[in-house]
């Protein structure tokens, strides 16, 4: 029997006998099966060293290295009362069988300063410790957050329960159904220069003090499930999102694109999206209110974007940094505390030809932003939260865009400050990439000798030879206007990897006999060769004036008009029940419910106006033709 067979039968062996049994009382929940059968450490390893010294050791050298661990793990752990006891000696326990996208449940308790974790994929590792900022943490992430979102754990000796989800590169995890990391990149310890191993085992890590564990439980994830993980980012289907900021956000573009987006290209999540841009604003004047104009609403995911005014204009110094770090970590803790995951957007960027200000040049204003920046980025990586950087992108496109297009081509608006539609794509690009979104909008595969296919969104409705007709109810984003103009959104998409990155509508070619064919789509016709439509065109991007193109246009139009109700409703009403208050003095409970009548009167109206944009989001029906040149 060959080394392979002998391996996949065990594993066979292994899966079997561990359904027989596992912890008394407890039953696996549907779709997951135990990864201990609560008598014996069948199933489970030694380590042998780390995945690239294994990658280097021959069959033979492995095979007798892992007879040597294998020895010593079943020393030091044990089985005792249904529970997998370490006594504080010795190596990691591995599973047997490798996993890659999985669900995992499992109960484990420490004693006092303990010290574990889980390996994922064989790396290290979702902490456990008896510590003040709590477990759950990706203790060895050095470029993305490492901090546990809230600190859940039970006391200490008590019995705690983890749901780590690992989906591609990115891990969740709940503790006691406390969110304590979401959808983080988890990075390769041993070799940092690459992504996460595809596959590997699940590892019971020790640092030399005695630990348990029970009630280990394990799903592996279809690839249809991993397909939606990977698009919604840290979005989930109902969440309330919130876009926050100072008149930049109340031009109500960024904004609008941002929602257009999640609204077309997302429609599955149904999210709910609201603006609270306030012109003028600073970071201390949105803690100052957000109590009252935000946190009744319950987001689950906000996006900030302070740090223009905070910068007062001038130079950088001290003080303004000090200032806009205290407000601006005073907001995230909050809006944690909340429940709610925090984009944290830098600010943006000052024009290098059109910003005008007698006390500040354009290269000074941009310094001082990009230490702004740098705060707001250590506020995300210390709260263990997602970080934009609006301030970057605007001045990487900035730097691209206007030796093509001319000096008074204006990335940062005709004030210099204030963008114009091209300005705030980018704003909306990097708080979309914030979000985690991958930009994968479905695909369409047409066989010249057989049969079409499409997924993610969209279905096959009829089909001849090279021709295809399509049903979608996911859109791809359209960009409109002058190729040229700031006022236009598509004068920026050279210069920014927004198609690339997050609008991705593939169009796959097999079997084509000739070197290069035609694509029909909508009015327009290109060629492309043979080998590119293999490997897959990104229609979004090779075809700008796509059959989308009204029905997405009609959407923006419904989304801008609800955007323009929600100003007024936070600016002119909801806001001014701080004053109200003061004013009375008087913790008086009538005056309360008559506030939460008024607001509850606002939020139906914007409710009604989110259905209205639902409402025109109808499926599109589309055909692609494909001839031989």
């Amino acid at each position: 029997m060959n080394r392979l067979l002998a391996r996949s039968l065990l594993v066979s062996i292994v899966l079997i006998h561990s359904r027989a049994a596992f912890s008394e009382g407890v039953e696996p929940p549907e779709g997951f099966t135990p990864l201990f059968n609560g008598k014996d450490l069948t199933g489970w390893k030694g380590l042998v060293k780390s995945p690239p010294e294994r990658a280097k050791m021959s069959a033979d050298e492995l095979a007798k290295a892992q007879e040597a661990a294998d020895k010593s793990a079943r020393e030091h752990w044990k089985v005792e009362s249904g529970v997998i006891v370490f006594d504080g000696k010795g190596e990691n326990l591995c599973t047997v069988k490798d996993y890659g996208d999985f669900e995992m449940l499992v109960d484990w308790k420490i004693e006092k300063a303990g010290d574990s974790g889980i390996y994922v994929r064989g790396s290290p590792q979702v902490q456990i410790w008896d510590s003040e900022e709590g477990s759950g943490g990706l203790h060895n992430n050095e470029k993305n957050p490492s901090k546990p979102i809230a600190k859940a754990d039970k006391p200490v000796g008590e019995w705690n329960t983890f749901r780590i989800k690992m989906v591609g590169d990115r891990v969740t995890v709940r503790l006691n159904d406390t969110l304590v990391v979401s959808d983080t990149v988890f990075e390769n310890y041993w070799e940092p220069s690459m992504p996460i191993y595809p596959t590997g085992a699940i590892e019971l890590q020790n640092h030399g003090n005695k630990l348990y564990f029970r009630n280990l439980f394990v799903r592996e994830v279809p690839a249809s499930e991993r397909q939606a993980a990977s698009a919604s980012g840290i979005l989930r289907k109902g969440f309330r999102v919130a876009i926050v900021g100072d008149s930049i956000t109340e031009q109500k573009l960024y904004s609008r694109f941002i929602e257009d987006y999640l609204t077309a290209c997302l429609p599955d999540l149904e999210l709910n999206v609201v603006q609270l841009g306030w012109s003028g604003e600073r970071a201390p004047g949105f803690g100052s209110r957000m109590d009252n104009d935000l946190l009744p609403w319950k987001p689950d995911v906000v996006t900030t974007c302070y740090g223009m005014n905070d910068g007062s204009y001038r130079k950088y110094e001290k003080p303004i940094g000090d200032a806009y770090e205290a407000a601006m970590k005073d907001v995230v803790s909050r809006l944690k505390a909340a429940g709610a995951v925090v984009v944290v957007g830098s600010p943006g960027a000052v024009d290098t030809f059109s910003f005008r200000n007698p006390n500040v040049s354009p290269k000074d204003y941009n310094d001082n932003l990009a230490q702004l920046r740098d705060i707001a980025r250590a506020i995300a990586g210390a709260e263990s939260q997602p970080f934009a950087d609006v301030h970057g992108a605007m001045q990487l496109a900035m730097q691209k865009a206007k030796p093509a297009l001319g000096e008074a081509y204006d990335v940062c608006g005709a004030d210099g400050f204030h963008p114009r539609p091209n300005g705030h794509i980018v704003m909306a690009y990097a708080f979309l990439k914030g979000m985690g979104l991958d930009g994968d909008l479905g695909s369409i595969t047409i066989d010249m000798a057989g049969a079409p296919s499409a997924s993610g969104g969209h279905e096959v409705v009829s089909s001849s030879q090279g021709s295809v007709e399509v049903e979608s109810r996911r859109y791809p984003f359209c960009f409109q206007g002058d190729p040229k103009s700031p006022d236009s959104t598509r004068s920026i998409v050279p210069f920014v990897p927004f198609n690339e990155e997050l609008n991705r509508f593939v169009l796959r070619v097999k079997g084509l006999s000739s070197a290069r064919a035609k694509v029909r789509w909508g009015q327009e016709t290109k060629s492309f060769a043979r080998e590119d439509l293999e490997k897959g065109i990104n229609l979004a991007a090779e075809f700008p004036d796509n059959p989308f193109a009204e029905a997405f246009q009609k959407v923006d139009e419904a989304i801008a008009r609800k955007q323009g109700f929600e100003t007024p409703m936070i600016k002119e009403a909801i806001t001014h029940f701080r004053t109200v208050s003061d004013l009375l003095r008087a913790d008086d409970a009538e005056l309360k419910a008559a506030f939460d009548t008024i607001r509850r009167r606002l939020i139906a109206k914007d409710d009604e106006m989110r259905a209205a944009v639902r409402a025109v989001r109808t499926p599109v029906r589309h055909r692609i033709e494909v001839a031989a040149e």
